[in-house]
């Protein structure tokens, strides 16, 4: 039987800039093979493992003359 259990979930608006930043600090966890967050419950830091699974992909739809248009990073890894 798998337990699944979610660690930490933001979903916000930021200014294109800090989202730029974000993905600063994404890159250099991957570096140092290990995430540092601060959550309700204290600090959480998740090691990451020499390998991981990378999935991107860049979407586009258009709707009533609008395009939205999504980028998708997904990093996964066994522990």
């Amino acid at each position: 039987m798998s337990d699944k259990k979610k660690l930490v979930e933001i979903e916000e608006t930021r200014l294109t800039y800090m989202a730029g930043m974000l993905l600063k600090e994404i890159a250099a966890g991957l570096s140092q093979r290990k995430f540092e967050f601060q959550t309700e419950e204290g600090p959480l830091t998740v090691t990451i493992p020499k390998e991981v699974n990378l999935e991107y992909s860049v979407e586009q739809k258009e709707k009533d003359g609008v395009a939205k248009t999504k980028l998708e990073i997904e990093i996964s890894w066994k522990s």
